[in-house]
């Protein structure tokens, strides 16, 4: 197999997928960074979190943090409550319309991923499945 001219031919269809916006990976990465992410950590166990903890789960820096807490406060997603034991730390909550609206996006990210699974068809989608999962432990 000539692995470079492979590695062009892939480069190439990826480029032309994103280029002609028919790839899925924007919609991953909604749910992997941003706003929705931070929402997303929040209701899957992480509720109260620090802004510390939320910085080092997704590798960026305070500052950015902060403007992402302060857009989810600023729409309602989201609200900081001083800690009940020790005033100086301020904790991270995801509200009712933050969790509907994280949850309403993540459905929708999903049927996204199932219609372009169900293009491909039950043994194509089994085989995607399966070489995601491949690269995913060759990268780790």
């Amino acid at each position: 197999m000539n692995y470079q001219k492979s590695a062009q031919e892939l480069l190439s269809i990826m480029i032309s997928s994103e280029q002609n916006g028919d790839s899925i990976q924007p919609y991953v990465s909604e749910l992997v960074r941003g706003e929705l992410a931070v929402l997303i950590f929040l209701l899957d166990g992480h509720n109260g979190a620090s802004a510390n903890d939320i910085s080092r789960k997704f590798q960026i820096n305070t500052s950015r943090v902060a403007a992402i807490l302060n857009s989810l406060c600023k729409k309602g997603y989201a609200v900081r409550q001083k800690h009940p034991a020790d005033r100086r730390k301020i904790r991270v909550y995801a509200t009712e319309s933050g969790r509907e609206f994280a949850l309403l996006r993540r459905d929708e990210v999903l049927g996204h991923i199932c219609c372009f699974l169900k293009k491909l068809g039950e043994e194509d989608a089994k085989e995607h499945i399966r070489i995601m999962r491949k690269i995913m432990n060759i990268l780790n």
